[in-house]
């Protein structure tokens, strides 16, 4: 997945990377990996497919496709990397930390 690698790189280089960001980058690799099977699947079956009483019917992997897309672009858009969004996220500075960071650090196991 050497889009990924781009985008960490990217995004380190823009200050913007925690390592927090780590599963977050995880979902939005995996949803994109499951849009691409599905545009495959699409693309090799046709877009409807017949029951066994002959009727077509949309193919099941439009709406996997549909879905992981969405995903894809609300964790794209987290993460600035569409043209509209990435102006928007400001670098955190040197020693600033990032509030969720601190907030996990933070966090004691209570039984």
């Amino acid at each position: 997945m050497d889009y990924i690698h781009e985008v960490v790189t990217m995004l380190e280089k823009a200050g913007l990377m925690e390592s927090v960001d780590s599963a977050a980058l995880t979902m939005l690799a995996r949803n994109y990996s499951i849009f691409i099977k599905a545009s495959k699947q699409l693309e090799k079956d046709g877009l409807t497919v017949s029951s066994d009483r002959g009727n077509l019917s949309p193919h099941p992997a439009i709406k996997i496709a549909k879905d992981s897309e969405m995903i894809c672009i609300k964790l794209m858009e987290k993460f600035g990397l569409t043209v509209k969004d990435r102006s928007k996220l400001p670098a955190l500075g040197a020693n600033e930390e990032n509030p969720l960071e601190a907030f996990v650090k933070g966090m004691k196991e209570v039984r």
